[in-house]
């Protein structure tokens, strides 16, 4: 810890005689009160949760004529979890970004290090900035730009500079994404995303490691005509999931064949009130299907690494460290957003169902028979408002409720191991959340 902050003071004292150097800050501590979210309250489990939380950053920006850098520390802490009079931290204090850009020409650049991916609506490739501790990726990063936008991403991952070994995130992964505004009207945005991640090789003599990739190819469309917005997605996945090799190598993986389309359609009425629609469809596994054929492929989309907190409602019950590998969703939602002077404030409603058919666990424990269950999940109501203090400080609250179904609390359960421990019926599932968030600027060379 005492390394970084030295860096942070000879990187300090070394640029501020230079014009073109920033140094700012951020802290926001936010209190959540957890009453069902990511996961419906069972009939065992009625207890809530309610925590606060600190997310804290120091960053710098220094940009010569040929060449910028960019480092930003970042402590996440739950408040409590330090005692007052301790030795040592129990906070989570980090490296955040830290890159340095190459200016090769004028149109082409090479980035290095850590930092952020946000791109386009960050379907697939997201900053996940309501996450106290964020997103960010090591690799590097190509870019020409021309008219036209062309970057090239890199990564390779190791824990140890050991040869075998099974990093926390991928183990390789490259990206191509080309993006065009052709007109005022329109921009069109490619994507193709190749991700390997490691599996085990099943050898108990001789233990190792074989990475299986995965691709997924698409495209983002944005049109603006007379008020209106409207963003169009299609993404398709293939190659192979997650799985186990043999030690012969024999290949224990499903081939995926899985997509995501997306339509997301804006409007401004007036200079207040913005209003917003939209649908989207993620392919799942279907619990009925049990051919051989249909099997053999995971037709689960995976949006990898999105920022998945910002679609499907925001008390995180799909795609957030869950709902991975299940029968997909479909997503019907409405929004509106409100703003006038200092004061913010929404509203967006979803309605949830699944993209392929769900098992009546219950029916198949009692009879055997295969029975599907409605598609419908539930619906949820996700409200906010805010208040703009001053420059760089802003006060927010939101209030979330779900609205679950008999196809969600059995997809939520395992009825076949505990038919007991299952989601209750008529518990209520909402969470509330109070944040602070403050960005002051301490130096400004820009």
């Amino acid at each position: 810890m005492n390394k970084i902050f030295t860096l942070f003071a000879v990187l300090l004292i070394s640029a501020t005689s230079y014009a073109q150097f920033s140094l700012y800050g951020e802290f926001r501590p936010r209190v959540e009160f957890d009453h069902g979210n990511k996961s419906l309250q069972t009939e065992q489990d009625q207890m809530f949760n309610l925590f606060t939380s600190q997310r804290t950053r120091l960053g710098l920006d220094f940009k010569q004529e040929k060449w910028k850098v960019g480092l930003q520390i970042q402590d996440v802490r739950i408040w409590g979890r330090t005692a007052q009079l301790a030795q040592t931290d129990g906070a989570t204090t980090t490296i955040h970004q830290a890159w340095a850009e190459l200016m090769l020409s004028e149109k082409l650049s090479v980035k290095a290090g850590r930092m952020e991916l946000a791109y386009d609506d960050q379907r697939i490739l997201g900053g996940v900035n309501w996450a106290q501790q964020a997103r960010s990726h090591d690799l590097a990063l190509f870019k020409y730009e021309d008219g036209f936008k062309i970057h090239l991403g890199i990564a390779v991952n190791q824990v140890q500079t050991r040869s075998f070994n099974f990093p926390k995130t991928y183990k390789s992964m490259q990206f191509l994404w080309f993006n065009k505004k052709f007109s005022d009207a329109y921009t069109l945005s490619i994507l193709a995303l190749n991700n390997g991640v490691d599996d085990v090789v099943l050898n108990n003599a001789n233990p190792g490691a074989m990475t299986t990739y995965s691709q997924i190819i698409g495209q983002r469309s944005v049109f603006k005509t007379s008020g209106f917005v409207i963003g169009f997605n299609f993404y398709y996945q293939m190659g192979k999931d997650k799985g186990t090799y043999t030690e012969n190598k024999e290949d224990f993986h499903k081939g995926y064949s899985a997509m995501n389309i997306g339509l997301d359609i804006s409007y401004k009425l007036s200079d207040n009130i913005k209003l917003g629609l939209g649908y989207e469809y993620l392919s799942g596994n279907s619990q009925t299907d049990t051919t051989a054929d249909y099997g053999k492929k995971n037709h689960a989309f995976a949006p990898l690494y999105g920022t998945n907190h910002k679609f499907n409602g925001w008390m995180d019950y799909f795609y957030v460290g869950n709902h991975g590998n299940s029968v997909g969703l479909q997503d019907i939602y409405a929004k509106v957003d409100y703003s006038k002077n200092k004061f913010i404030a929404g509203a967006a409603f979803h309605y949830f169902m699944s993209a392929a058919e769900i098992l009546d666990q219950e029916t198949t424990f009692n009879t055997g028979d295969i029975t599907a269950m409605s598609s419908g999940l539930g619906m949820e109501l996700d409200t906010y408002v805010g208040y703009k203090h001053s420059k760089g400080v802003i006060i927010k609250a939101g209030v979330s409720g779900m609205f679950d179904s008999a196809s969600l609390r059995m997809l939520q359960s395992d009825y076949s191991v505990n038919p007991i421990a299952k989601p209750a019926m008529g518990a209520s599932n909402w969470s509330a959340w109070l944040m602070l968030v403050v960005k002051p600027t301490f130096i400004n060379g820009k």
